[in-house]
């Protein structure tokens, strides 16, 4: 059995930026959101002892939005990864991802500036671009 849930993590984490673009300032948001597998493994035999085990991995997926408008909005990275075990089967209302988050929310916010650093010069293109095509 295997079950793919997204969720937020515990406490959500966002990383705002403001640079100036030809003399205007726009505001970049960058939130980290977190999408947890789920997967059962071992046997569960009767008369036998529980050897199940639920193993989840949790993919921790930035997005950015811009404030003046969901014209650039798009997921920036996908890259940070984590994940675990617990005794037994995972069921809907486990949440064994979500719970485990919590211990490595000063990773993920880590991550959230360090991918918000590198979008940078990608970001400064893409209003460059958006600028040149308004502007034919």
């Amino acid at each position: 059995m295997s079950l793919t849930l997204i969720a937020m993590a515990a406490a959500a984490a966002t990383h705002t930026v403001q640079i100036d673009h030809g003399g205007s300032p726009v505001q970049a948001t960058y939130t980290a959101r977190t999408e947890i597998r789920t997967k059962t493994v071992g046997a569960k035999a009767p008369n036998r002892m529980d050897m199940q085990r639920c193993q989840w991995t949790a993919t921790i997926v930035i997005d950015r939005a811009l404030s003046h408008g969901p014209a650039l909005t798009r997921t920036v990275s996908s890259d940070k990864q984590f994940s675990g075990s617990e005794h037994g089967a995972c069921t809907p209302g486990r949440q064994s991802g979500e719970r485990n988050m919590a211990q490595h929310e000063d990773k993920i916010r880590d991550h959230l500036i360090a991918v918000a650093k590198k979008d940078r010069a990608p970001l400064l293109a893409e209003l460059d671009a958006v600028r040149n095509l308004a502007s034919n």
